[in-house]
């Protein structure tokens, strides 16, 4: 899939879930809204049946007969005992049982003729829930005031469960989309290494075969024949071409046994000087063409581990060949040997262009090639440093790396005794 369309792909699908969480909060918001607004109808409804009782109880007819809709309602005459006995009764009614402030206030002069206020005296302006004392004498101005302090608590306390419900199923949606695009963003750079290392592995085979095949085409021919210096030649080339083809096979079979599980490790008693010696020997041919050299300095007092010979030699020569691959000017490779208290530690150091911090943390992984400088176009399969991690953790050790850009690298590989 080209990268435009992944990347159209993972905008769309950020914005719809982006869409999908603002309207879940948006639905969540109308839920409290709406419970909001059944609350405050509640309220109203016990507040509107409060005055009607106070209506009965408090207004009288005036007594005339021409007039015998004239009621006499004075707002100083109700008795506050039964003001707070019948709020509390159409609250039960409604099943309103939270803490709250009422009182009657007088709207135009701003004061409170009667209730229980005295705590909250600045809420009287901006009270929630109001109703006029209809049928009082100057109802206009009268009001019936109640005052939950604890509203916007209790409405959450109610709502407790589905904003629960809808903030965990928010955040699984936010977590499973933030993974699924980190296990997609994963899967596209492993395609991408698996087809960067066909092409590398296809042109690391093409280059020995054709090699091969252009200096058999010479062997064949009769005038070279009758050279044996020359037909010497091109038999030492297609004898180097094809140890070098064979060496990039055995390597990839190495990581298809080691994935699938089947390299044994055959621990026998090695001396961990002598075999570095050997590795180095079979490199300095290499080095001394490039006017560089390889220095061994052995500080180790106890170099005799029980490791598997054939394995530990790959991994010095996967460092080895590694350090020179990657020294632009004439290689300048050190091996170093110490002991701790429970192991030796070989470290190869270089003076090569040295890695970058970001990419340390990826130089082992299986396929991965260091994307920039010199490094990319240099030979390889992306698999030599996977296997070096690999080899030496199923010894019981561990690799570690400390680079520098421009500075060089050092590989430390500790060993168990």
């Amino acid at each position: 899939m080209k990268k435009p369309i992944i990347s159209l792909i993972i905008v769309i699908a950020t914005l719809s879930h982006i869409g999908i969480v603002v309207t879940q909060l948006y639905w969540v918001r109308k839920a409290i809204d709406l419970k909001e607004e059944q609350f405050t109808n509640s309220v109203r409804l016990a507040l509107k049946s409060v005055s009607n009782h106070l209506v009965n109880f408090y207004c009288f007819p005036t007594g005339s007969p021409e007039d015998e809709h004239t009621f006499n309602c004075k707002v100083e005459d109700i008795d506050p005992a039964f003001l707070r006995k019948a709020i509390w009764e159409e609250f039960g009614c409604m099943k309103i049982n939270e803490e709250f402030d009422y009182g009657i206030i007088d709207t135009q002069q701003k004061v409170l003729l009667d209730g229980s206020f005295e705590h909250y005296p600045s809420e009287l302006p901006q009270v929630l829930h109001a109703i006029p004392l209809t049928g009082f004498e100057h109802s206009d101005r009268h009001m019936l005031v109640v005052y939950f302090p604890k509203q916007t608590s209790m409405i959450m306390k109610q709502m407790v469960v589905w904003l629960g419900l809808s903030a965990l199923f928010i955040i699984v949606l936010i977590l499973s989309f933030y993974f699924t695009i980190i296990f997609f963003l994963r899967q596209k750079k492993l395609s991408e290494m698996k087809s960067d290392f066909v092409n590398n592995m296809t042109h690391e085979f093409k280059t020995p075969i054709s090699t091969i095949s252009l200096a058999s085409e010479m062997l064949m021919n009769k005038k070279i024949q009758q050279d044996p210096e020359k037909a010497a030649r091109y038999a030492k080339v297609i004898y180097d071409e094809n140890a070098r083809l064979q060496s990039q096979v055995e390597e990839v079979l190495r990581i298809a046994l080691l994935d699938k599980g089947e390299i044994k490790i055959k621990n026998k008693e090695v001396d961990v000087h002598k075999l570095i010696t050997k590795t180095v020997h079979s490199f300095n041919l290499t080095v001394k063409q490039r006017n560089g050299m390889i220095q061994t300095i052995f500080y180790a007092r106890k170099f005799i581990l029980s490791v598997d010979r054939d394995h530990v030699r790959n991994v010095l020569s996967n460092l080895i060949d590694n350090a020179i691959k990657y020294s632009p000017e004439a290689p300048e490779i050190s091996i170093t040997t110490r002991n701790n208290n429970t192991g030796i530690i070989i470290s190869v150091e270089d003076k090569g262009i040295g890695i970058s911090h970001k990419n340390q943390k990826d130089i082992f992984k299986k396929l991965y090639r260091v994307p920039t400088g010199n490094i990319h176009n240099e030979k390889g399969f992306g698999l030599g440093l996977y296997y070096v991690k690999s080899i030496v953790e199923m010894h019981g050790g561990n690799v570690k790396l400390s680079s520098e850009p421009g500075k060089g690298s050092r590989f430390d590989v500790f060993l168990p005794f």
